[in-house]
């Protein structure tokens, strides 16, 4: 019989499990330690992007799990996914929230492939969720470093390319005012290197008296930011340099006081500039004071907010009288003033507008107004600027011409009478006896031989040809049909005759002229405006067609001359007029006037002409 001998190692059994599990724990945890040491030497690479990092992060995290062969993971930040290789979600997942600056900006995830048991949260261990946590933790920081990073660098990027771009000069100082950066525009400026300029002061830079300026703002460094004001620094050859300073005190995170910065202007221009308005001010109050015209200012409802002193010798007015008043109590129609503002406020400027005024001793005054609408920047009128002429003298002065212009071509008219009578009744007559005398000179004379009596006939005929002319011309001086047939009726033979020997078709009527009675003046004149119109059409207009209106509505005359010829730009050739020889156009005025009418031409290039007459009469005896 055998005897067997028992022994408990249930307790060794223990110690034994106890250890293996402190071995197992352990490897964990130096698994955990390797995974965030590999985390720390991916940080510490020089020129690793946050992406490697991040990446980097990813594939040491299988490798640092319970069962690293079925252990996948990936990471999702700001939009961008990073993941481990053969990368699969399943629903045993381990994840925890990354947080950049406090706000949740991504997750760390970590899944198991296959199924396996639970422990402490689902298949993961508690010390796992520990480390996940602790990883994405420090993912949001590594983050928040390279964010910091990369705003650094771009920041002093922009730094440098402002330094090197930037057409301002750049003066960096540090608190013991010693120069530790500038840029090359600074260096151009000055005409100094870099080198040359580096660890002196500014001032080094100025002379005595604007050492004084430097003084002052650098002793402000320590107690402002910001620091503005003018200076004349002093080029390498001495010649001087208007500058802008704009500075800013730079301080660090502490507030402690590191130097100063400084934009510099060069205000060389500007100085000119300013020198230039000095001179052009003084030249304005000069020009101001002495001008003879009149400088104005007005609102747009007609104050008069500023006058030169010219005024007094313009008007009755002193400057200080006239400042203040409306423009409705100077003008003597205001109505005037209605139609001058709608000009400007449509064109923005009218020139040599005539008007006519009340001095101040309520004699009126002609003047002649140029004036400017001056607008804000969003283009809305503020005011009216100008000049006024008194013009009165000239005015009396172009009346006493007109006076004499009309004076002159009723001397014309009536000399124009007298010639075509001696040319109709003296000459015209002696020359029809010359030309009977020679017709009848070899009559019952039969030894003339026929080249004699062929050369006397074309002499006849030769004198019937100056008879003619003769005549032509006493008409044309003073038509007779004027009194034979009236003046309607000459007008049309007058165009009819036109028409036949120019080629140029005339379509004249007439309504409400057949019973007026009419004097000589204006018979004669309406006669000549037609004469001239039809002449001027021949000359200049390259017209094959013109009508010819003549219409008599109580109280006018209306007389309307219109062609389709090349027309012309009525302005331009107005303001030609006096330079030309060419009478026409103003011996038509003039005749206007001499019935106390007005006229006014309509023309445009290609476009035809159109000359409407109009001009008073008494007699109302009848219409046609």
């Amino acid at each position: 019989m055998s005897e067997s001998i028992w022994q408990d190692i249930t307790e060794r059994k223990l110690e034994q499990e106890a250890l293996r599990q402190k071995t197992h724990d352990s490897g964990e945890r130096v698994k955990e330690l390797n995974c965030l040491y590999g985390i720390a030497n991916l940080v510490e690479q020089q020129d690793i992007s946050l992406e490697e990092i991040l990446q980097g992060i990813v594939d040491l995290i299988p490798p640092s799990w319970q069962y690293p062969e079925i252990t996948c993971a990936r990471v999702i930040i700001h939009g961008t996914e990073l993941r481990t290789k053969k990368f699969r979600e399943t629903i045993w997942k381990q994840n925890s929230d990354i947080k950049v600056r406090g706000e949740q900006s991504g997750v760390l995830e970590v899944y198991y492939l296959k199924e396996n048991p639970e422990i402490d949260e689902g298949p993961f261990l508690k010390e796992e969720r520990n480390l996940i946590n602790a990883i994405a933790g420090l993912t949001g920081r590594i983050v928040e470093r390279k964010q910091a990073e990369e705003s650094l660098r771009a920041s002093e990027e922009k730094y440098r390319t402002l330094l090197e771009t930037t057409s301002e000069g750049c003066w960096l100082i540090n608190p013991e005012l010693k120069t530790i950066e500038v840029n090359e525009a600074l260096c151009k400026m000055l005409g100094y290197s870099q080198d040359e300029m580096i660890g002196k002061t500014p001032f080094d830079f100025v002379d005595g008296e604007n050492r004084k300026i430097f003084i002052e703002q650098t002793s402000k460094i320590s107690n402002t930011l910001h620091r503005s004001y003018e200076i004349t620094l002093k080029k390498k050859k001495g010649q001087d340099l208007p500058t802008y300073f704009n500075a800013t005190t730079i301080r660090d995170e502490s507030g402690e006081v590191q130097g100063s910065f400084a934009f510099i202007t060069d205000i060389t221009e500007k100085k000119r500039a300013e020198k230039a308005l000095r001179k052009s001010e003084d030249q304005y109050r000069n020009i101001f004071k002495n001008i003879q015209d009149v400088y104005y200012e007005v609102t747009l409802d007609g104050i008069i907010i500023e006058a030169s002193p010219s005024i007094a010798d313009a008007s009755l007015y002193k400057r200080e009288e006239i400042i203040g008043k409306s423009l409705s109590d100077i003008y003597v129609d205001p109505k005037n003033r209605d139609e001058f503002l709608k000009v400007l406020l449509k064109d923005g400027k009218v020139t040599d507008y005539e008007a006519l005024l009340i001095d101040k001793d309520r004699s009126q005054t002609h003047c002649s107004i140029t004036a400017k609408l001056l607008r804000d920047k969003q283009g809305n009128p503020v005011k009216i600027i100008g000049s006024l002429r008194n013009i009165t003298e000239r005015k009396r002065a172009e009346e006493h011409i007109n006076i004499l212009t009309q004076e002159l071509m009723r001397t014309q008219e009536s000399e124009r009478q007298r010639i075509s009578r001696d040319l109709h009744d003296n000459v015209a007559q002696e020359l029809s006896a010359v030309k009977i005398g020679c017709e009848t000179l070899f009559d019952n004379q039969t030894n003339i031989t026929p080249k004699i009596r062929k050369r006397m006939s074309q002499m006849s005929i030769m004198l019937q040809e100056v008879i003619k002319a003769v005549r032509d011309l006493s008409y044309y001086l003073r038509p007779s049909g004027l009194d034979e047939m009236g003046l309607v009726q000459t007008i049309f033979q007058y165009c009819h005759d036109f028409s036949e020997d120019d080629g140029i078709t005339v379509d004249f009527h007439s309504s409400g002229m057949k019973d007026l009675t009419l004097d000589f003046d204006t018979e004669i004149n309406l006669y000549r405006l037609i004469q001239e119109g039809l002449a001027n059409i021949k000359k200049h207009a390259d017209a094959d067609h013109v009508t010819i209106r003549l219409v008599a509505a109580f109280p006018n005359i209306i007389l309307r001359i219109e062609d389709n010829g090349k027309g012309f730009d009525v302005q331009k050739r107005l303001t030609t007029l006096s330079e030309e020889k060419r009478m026409g156009i103003r011996s038509m005025e003039q005749r206007a006037k001499l019935l106390q009418g007005e006229i006014e031409i309509q023309s445009k290039p290609m476009q035809g002409t159109k000359i409407s007459i109009m001009v008073p009469y008494k007699d109302n005896k009848g219409d046609s």
